[in-house]
C-alpha cells in the first residue's frame, strides 16, 4: 500500500508539478490556519476564563468590604455604648455617694436608709444583667433611660 502511494505521489509530481506543489501548499495552509484558529479560540477561552475570575475577585473584595465597614459600624456603636455606661457608671456611684454622705452618721452602726439600699439593689440587678446578657443590653435600656430620667 505504501509502495503504491509512493508510486502515485511520485507519478504525480513529475506530470504535473505544479498541481502538486499547489496542492501540497493548500494543505499546508490549511493546517497553518487550523492550528491558528485553535490558538485563537483558547485565547478568547482565556480571556474570558481570567474575566470570570476578575469578576469573583471584584465580588469577594465588595463583600470584605461591605463586611468591614459593618464591623466598623458595630465597633462604634459598641464603643458609644460603652461611653455611656461610664458615665452612667460615674454618675450612678456619684449618686450614691452622696447618698451615703447623707446618712454617714447613721452608718457607724451599720443603718443604712430605704433610698441606699434600693439604690444598691438596683444596682446589683443591673450588674447581674450586664453580666448574663451582656453591656449592649443592659447600657441600650436601663443606661439611656436612667440618663433620660436624670436630666
Amino acid at each position: 500500500m505504501i509502495n503504491t502511494l509512493w508510486q502515485f505521489v511520485k507519478q504525480s509530481f513529475i506530470t504535473n508539478k505544479y498541481s502538486f506543489l499547489l496542492g501540497l501548499a493548500l494543505i499546508v495552509i490549511y493546517q497553518l490556519g487550523l492550528n491558528n484558529g485553535k490558538e485563537i479560540a483558547k485565547q478568547e477561552y482565556m480571556t474570558i476564563q481570567t474575566q470570570q475570575s476578575a469578576d469573583a475577585l471584584n465580588q469577594f473584595i465588595n463583600g470584605t468590604k461591605q463586611l468591614t465597614q459593618a464591623a466598623n459600624e458595630a465597633s462604634r456603636a459598641l464603643l458609644q455604648q460603652l461611653v455611656e455606661r461610664k458615665v452612667y457608671d460615674e454618675q450612678s456611684t456619684k449618686a450614691l455617694q452622696e447618698a451615703l454622705n447623707k446618712t454617714s452618721d447613721s452608718r457607724s452602726v451599720c443603718v443604712f436608709n430605704d433610698s441606699v439600699l434600693q439604690f444598691i439593689d438596683a444596682a446589683r440587678a443591673r450588674a447581674v444583667r450586664a453580666t448574663t446578657d451582656g453591656i449592649a443590653s443592659d447600657v441600650s435600656s436601663t443606661v439611656r433611660n436612667s440618663l433620660a430620667a436624670q436630666k
